[in-house]
Protein backbone atom coordinates (compact mmCIF):
# COMPACT_ATOMS: atom_id res chain seq x y z
CA UNK A 1 0.00 0.00 0.00
CA UNK A 2 1.35 3.35 -1.04
CA UNK A 3 0.75 6.59 1.07
CA UNK A 4 1.24 9.80 0.92
CA UNK A 5 3.51 11.42 3.03
CA UNK A 6 2.28 14.79 3.21
CA UNK A 7 -1.47 16.55 2.83
CA UNK A 8 -1.74 17.87 -0.62
CA UNK A 9 -4.61 19.57 -0.95
CA UNK A 10 -6.92 21.83 1.09
CA UNK A 11 -10.45 22.02 1.56
CA UNK A 12 -13.14 24.25 2.92
CA UNK A 13 -14.14 24.13 6.75
CA UNK A 14 -17.53 25.79 6.03
CA UNK A 15 -18.41 23.04 2.68
CA UNK A 16 -17.39 19.57 4.28
CA UNK A 17 -18.29 20.02 8.29
CA UNK A 18 -20.82 22.44 7.70
CA UNK A 19 -19.67 25.25 9.91
CA UNK A 20 -19.81 28.70 9.45
CA UNK A 21 -16.19 29.50 9.13
CA UNK A 22 -14.40 30.99 6.41
CA UNK A 23 -11.23 28.41 6.89
CA UNK A 24 -9.50 25.69 4.29
CA UNK A 25 -7.51 22.84 6.22
CA UNK A 26 -4.86 20.45 4.43
CA UNK A 27 -6.32 16.89 3.43
CA UNK A 28 -4.96 14.37 1.06
CA UNK A 29 -6.14 14.10 -1.96
CA UNK A 30 -6.51 9.99 -2.41
CA UNK A 31 -7.62 7.92 0.31
CA UNK A 32 -6.07 4.51 1.21
CA UNK A 33 -6.95 1.45 2.72
CA UNK A 34 -6.95 3.39 6.87
CA UNK A 35 -8.85 5.84 6.05
CA UNK A 36 -12.30 5.13 8.00
CA UNK A 37 -16.08 4.75 6.16
CA UNK A 38 -18.10 7.58 5.30
CA UNK A 39 -21.00 7.76 7.72
CA UNK A 40 -23.92 9.43 6.17
CA UNK A 41 -25.69 12.33 7.93
CA UNK A 42 -22.93 12.42 10.51
CA UNK A 43 -23.66 15.57 12.45
CA UNK A 44 -20.11 18.11 13.30
CA UNK A 45 -20.06 19.47 16.27
CA UNK A 46 -18.58 23.06 15.90
CA UNK A 47 -16.91 22.96 18.78
CA UNK A 48 -15.47 19.29 18.94
CA UNK A 49 -14.23 19.40 15.06
CA UNK A 50 -12.33 22.88 15.41
CA UNK A 51 -10.65 20.92 18.02
CA UNK A 52 -9.92 18.07 16.23
CA UNK A 53 -9.15 19.77 13.05
CA UNK A 54 -6.11 22.15 15.53
CA UNK A 55 -5.09 18.99 16.38
CA UNK A 56 -4.30 17.46 12.84
CA UNK A 57 -3.25 20.84 10.85
CA UNK A 58 -1.24 22.14 13.49
CA UNK A 59 0.11 18.74 15.50
CA UNK A 60 -1.46 19.08 19.20
CA UNK A 61 -2.45 16.44 21.33
CA UNK A 62 -6.17 15.94 21.70
CA UNK A 63 -7.94 14.35 24.60
CA UNK A 64 -12.05 14.33 24.65
CA UNK A 65 -13.76 13.15 27.54
CA UNK A 66 -17.63 12.14 27.69
CA UNK A 67 -19.72 9.86 28.59
CA UNK A 68 -20.28 6.23 26.83
CA UNK A 69 -21.98 6.36 23.26
CA UNK A 70 -21.67 10.03 22.53
CA UNK A 71 -19.61 9.61 19.37
CA UNK A 72 -16.08 10.48 20.85
CA UNK A 73 -13.79 8.21 18.52
CA UNK A 74 -16.47 8.43 15.43
CA UNK A 75 -15.71 12.31 15.63
CA UNK A 76 -12.71 11.52 15.05
CA UNK A 77 -12.60 9.11 12.41
CA UNK A 78 -15.44 10.91 10.21
CA UNK A 79 -13.07 14.18 10.77
CA UNK A 80 -10.34 11.80 9.34
CA UNK A 81 -12.83 10.37 6.48
CA UNK A 82 -13.58 13.85 5.28
CA UNK A 83 -9.61 14.70 4.91
CA UNK A 84 -8.80 11.24 3.44
CA UNK A 85 -6.45 10.95 6.48
CA UNK A 86 -5.59 7.47 7.75
CA UNK A 87 -6.57 6.50 10.89
CA UNK A 88 -5.88 3.58 13.64
CA UNK A 89 -7.87 3.17 17.06
CA UNK A 90 -5.85 1.17 19.74
CA UNK A 91 -8.35 -0.28 22.58
CA UNK A 92 -6.67 1.30 25.57
CA UNK A 93 -7.60 -2.13 27.66
CA UNK A 94 -6.18 -2.57 31.63
CA UNK A 95 -3.94 -5.74 30.12
CA UNK A 96 -2.20 -3.74 27.25
CA UNK A 97 1.44 -4.66 28.04
CA UNK A 98 4.92 -2.41 26.73
CA UNK A 99 5.60 -5.28 24.33
CA UNK A 100 2.43 -5.22 22.84
CA UNK A 101 3.19 -1.20 22.20
CA UNK A 102 6.73 -1.18 21.71
CA UNK A 103 7.78 -4.49 20.65
CA UNK A 104 9.99 -7.04 21.98
CA UNK A 105 13.39 -9.56 21.55
CA UNK A 106 12.30 -12.69 20.28
CA UNK A 107 14.60 -16.45 18.72
CA UNK A 108 14.42 -16.78 15.27
CA UNK A 109 16.54 -19.54 13.71
CA UNK A 110 18.10 -18.61 10.96
CA UNK A 111 20.92 -20.91 8.57
CA UNK A 112 23.89 -19.67 10.78
CA UNK A 113 22.27 -20.66 14.10
CA UNK A 114 19.90 -18.97 16.46
CA UNK A 115 19.13 -15.03 16.84
CA UNK A 116 17.84 -12.47 18.83
CA UNK A 117 16.04 -10.12 16.95
CA UNK A 118 13.85 -7.37 17.88
CA UNK A 119 9.93 -6.92 16.93
CA UNK A 120 8.28 -3.55 17.09
CA UNK A 121 4.92 -3.77 18.29
CA UNK A 122 2.13 -1.56 17.48
CA UNK A 123 3.41 2.26 18.42
CA UNK A 124 6.69 2.07 16.13
CA UNK A 125 4.25 0.72 13.16
CA UNK A 126 1.97 3.77 13.66
CA UNK A 127 4.55 6.15 14.14
CA UNK A 128 6.26 5.33 10.89
CA UNK A 129 2.99 6.22 8.86
CA UNK A 130 1.04 9.35 7.73
CA UNK A 131 -1.96 8.11 10.05
CA UNK A 132 -3.67 9.72 13.21
CA UNK A 133 -3.49 7.24 16.09
CA UNK A 134 -6.65 7.67 18.31
CA UNK A 135 -6.19 5.88 21.91
CA UNK A 136 -9.48 4.46 23.00
CA UNK A 137 -10.89 4.51 26.60
CA UNK A 138 -7.26 6.08 27.89
CA UNK A 139 -8.54 6.16 31.07
CA UNK A 140 -9.25 2.03 31.52
CA UNK A 141 -5.29 2.19 30.55
CA UNK A 142 -2.75 1.34 33.73
CA UNK A 143 -0.74 4.01 34.60
CA UNK A 144 2.78 2.71 33.83
CA UNK A 145 1.50 1.67 30.64
CA UNK A 146 0.63 5.85 29.96
CA UNK A 147 4.21 6.55 31.06
CA UNK A 148 5.50 5.19 27.92
CA UNK A 149 3.98 8.19 25.92
CA UNK A 150 4.91 10.74 27.73
CA UNK A 151 8.13 11.61 25.89
CA UNK A 152 5.53 11.02 22.75
CA UNK A 153 3.05 13.61 23.64
CA UNK A 154 6.06 16.58 24.11
CA UNK A 155 6.73 18.94 21.52
CA UNK A 156 8.18 17.24 18.84
CA UNK A 157 8.09 13.79 20.86
CA UNK A 158 9.80 10.31 19.92
CA UNK A 159 10.21 7.29 21.11
CA UNK A 160 13.00 5.36 22.48
CA UNK A 161 13.58 1.47 22.57
CA UNK A 162 16.13 0.49 25.29
CA UNK A 163 16.11 -2.42 23.69
CA UNK A 164 18.14 -2.23 20.66
CA UNK A 165 18.85 1.74 21.08
CA UNK A 166 16.77 3.10 18.29
CA UNK A 167 15.23 6.64 18.63
CA UNK A 168 11.92 6.39 16.25
CA UNK A 169 10.97 9.88 15.23
CA UNK A 170 7.31 10.43 13.90
CA UNK A 171 6.15 10.72 10.20
CA UNK A 172 5.21 14.31 9.25
CA UNK A 173 1.61 13.24 8.95
CA UNK A 174 1.35 11.47 12.22
CA UNK A 175 -0.68 12.79 15.23
CA UNK A 176 -2.09 11.27 18.22
CA UNK A 177 -5.62 11.76 19.91
CA UNK A 178 -7.57 9.70 22.58
CA UNK A 179 -10.80 9.47 23.99
CA UNK A 180 -11.63 9.05 27.68
CA UNK A 181 -14.98 8.49 29.54
CA UNK A 182 -13.48 10.65 32.90
CA UNK A 183 -10.80 11.83 34.05
CA UNK A 184 -10.83 10.97 37.36
CA UNK A 185 -10.87 6.94 37.81
CA UNK A 186 -14.57 8.03 39.13
CA UNK A 187 -16.51 4.78 37.31
CA UNK A 188 -15.40 1.37 37.54
CA UNK A 189 -12.60 -0.03 35.89
CA UNK A 190 -11.10 3.40 35.44
CA UNK A 191 -7.62 4.69 36.57
CA UNK A 192 -7.71 8.34 37.67
CA UNK A 193 -5.12 10.71 35.50
CA UNK A 194 -1.78 11.52 36.69
CA UNK A 195 -1.50 15.25 36.23
CA UNK A 196 1.81 15.60 35.03
CA UNK A 197 0.80 13.39 32.39
CA UNK A 198 -2.80 15.12 31.89
CA UNK A 199 -0.34 18.18 31.43
CA UNK A 200 1.03 17.20 28.28
CA UNK A 201 -2.06 16.97 26.41
CA UNK A 202 -2.54 19.87 24.78
CA UNK A 203 -6.22 20.50 24.23
CA UNK A 204 -8.62 18.82 26.64
CA UNK A 205 -12.25 18.93 25.29
CA UNK A 206 -15.73 17.89 27.05
CA UNK A 207 -17.97 16.06 24.08
CA UNK A 208 -21.21 17.89 24.07
CA UNK A 209 -24.42 16.02 24.62
CA UNK A 210 -26.97 15.96 21.14
CA UNK A 211 -30.04 17.37 21.41
CA UNK A 212 -33.09 16.01 21.30
CA UNK A 213 -33.09 17.42 17.54
CA UNK A 214 -30.42 15.77 16.87
CA UNK A 215 -31.14 12.61 17.91
CA UNK A 216 -34.32 12.40 16.42
CA UNK A 217 -32.64 13.29 12.62
CA UNK A 218 -30.46 10.43 13.50
CA UNK A 219 -33.17 7.71 14.31
CA UNK A 220 -35.50 9.26 11.10
CA UNK A 221 -32.19 8.22 9.10
CA UNK A 222 -32.48 4.64 10.46
CA UNK A 223 -36.28 4.19 10.81
CA UNK A 224 -37.28 5.75 7.85
CA UNK A 225 -40.97 5.77 6.64
CA UNK A 226 -43.38 3.22 8.93
CA UNK A 227 -46.40 2.74 9.53
CA UNK A 228 -46.27 3.17 13.57
CA UNK A 229 -47.48 6.66 14.40
CA UNK A 230 -45.05 9.25 15.24
CA UNK A 231 -42.25 5.91 16.34
CA UNK A 232 -38.94 8.32 15.62
CA UNK A 233 -40.50 11.26 18.21
CA UNK A 234 -42.09 8.45 20.72
CA UNK A 235 -37.98 6.47 20.82
CA UNK A 236 -36.39 10.26 21.45
CA UNK A 237 -39.06 11.53 24.06
CA UNK A 238 -38.24 8.27 25.86
CA UNK A 239 -34.63 8.44 25.86
CA UNK A 240 -34.97 12.01 26.74
CA UNK A 241 -37.30 10.93 29.86
CA UNK A 242 -34.94 8.11 30.71
CA UNK A 243 -31.73 10.52 30.58
CA UNK A 244 -33.54 12.69 32.93
CA UNK A 245 -34.39 9.79 35.34
CA UNK A 246 -30.86 8.88 35.31
CA UNK A 247 -29.29 12.66 35.86
CA UNK A 248 -31.75 12.41 38.87
CA UNK A 249 -29.70 8.82 40.16
CA UNK A 250 -32.99 6.90 39.66
CA UNK A 251 -31.72 4.90 36.96
CA UNK A 252 -28.15 3.51 37.10
CA UNK A 253 -27.83 3.03 33.33
CA UNK A 254 -27.86 5.79 30.94
CA UNK A 255 -29.43 5.36 27.36
CA UNK A 256 -26.46 6.26 25.59
CA UNK A 257 -26.24 7.42 21.94
CA UNK A 258 -25.09 4.28 20.58
CA UNK A 259 -27.90 2.36 22.76
CA UNK A 260 -30.37 4.59 21.41
CA UNK A 261 -29.27 4.19 17.05
CA UNK A 262 -28.99 0.39 18.07
CA UNK A 263 -32.58 0.50 19.51
CA UNK A 264 -33.98 1.89 16.11
CA UNK A 265 -32.00 -0.44 13.89
CA UNK A 266 -33.48 -2.97 15.71
CA UNK A 267 -36.64 -2.17 15.49
CA UNK A 268 -36.34 -2.73 11.53
CA UNK A 269 -34.48 -5.99 12.23
CA UNK A 270 -36.90 -7.02 14.51
CA UNK A 271 -40.20 -5.58 13.08
CA UNK A 272 -40.50 -4.88 17.19
CA UNK A 273 -40.21 -1.72 18.75
CA UNK A 274 -40.49 -3.31 22.56
CA UNK A 275 -38.38 -6.29 21.52
CA UNK A 276 -35.55 -4.38 20.19
CA UNK A 277 -35.73 -2.09 23.47
CA UNK A 278 -35.13 -4.98 25.37
CA UNK A 279 -32.36 -5.96 23.98
CA UNK A 280 -30.40 -2.72 22.95
CA UNK A 281 -31.31 -0.98 26.55
CA UNK A 282 -33.61 -2.87 28.77
CA UNK A 283 -31.70 -5.91 29.20
CA UNK A 284 -28.39 -4.16 30.20
CA UNK A 285 -29.99 -3.17 33.58
CA UNK A 286 -30.35 -3.72 37.17
CA UNK A 287 -33.61 -5.45 38.11
CA UNK A 288 -34.28 -2.82 40.41
CA UNK A 289 -34.77 -0.61 37.45
CA UNK A 290 -36.76 -2.67 35.54
CA UNK A 291 -39.69 -1.76 36.72
CA UNK A 292 -39.80 2.21 36.11
CA UNK A 293 -38.21 1.68 32.98
CA UNK A 294 -40.87 -0.73 31.86
CA UNK A 295 -43.52 1.85 33.44
CA UNK A 296 -41.76 4.90 31.29
CA UNK A 297 -41.70 2.78 28.40
CA UNK A 298 -45.63 1.86 28.81
CA UNK A 299 -46.31 5.81 29.01
CA UNK A 300 -44.88 7.00 26.12
CA UNK A 301 -45.82 3.87 23.72
CA UNK A 302 -49.52 3.07 25.48
CA UNK A 303 -48.57 -0.61 25.48
CA UNK A 304 -45.99 -2.88 27.38
CA UNK A 305 -42.48 -3.77 25.60
CA UNK A 306 -43.99 -6.33 23.21
CA UNK A 307 -45.41 -3.83 20.68
CA UNK A 308 -45.07 -4.79 17.12
CA UNK A 309 -44.72 -2.35 13.80
CA UNK A 310 -46.70 -3.93 10.43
Amino acid sequence: MKLNHLPDIKISVANVFNINLNAYVPAFSKPNELVPQTRLGFQFDRRTTLCILAGLVYNKRVLIVGKHGTGKSTHIEQVCNRLNWGCIRINMDSYLTRSQLIGKESLTFQHRGPVVKFEYGLLPWALRRPIVLVLDDYDVCKPEIKSIFNKLLETNGEINIPENGRVIKPNASFRILATSTTLYGSQIGTFRENSAHLDRWNMVINAPKLSSNQKLKLVKQIIGKTTCENISEKIVKLARILQRLQDKGKLSLSLSVRSLLSWAELTIILNSIGEAFKYAYLNKCKKSDKLLIHEKYTEVFGSPCWIRCS
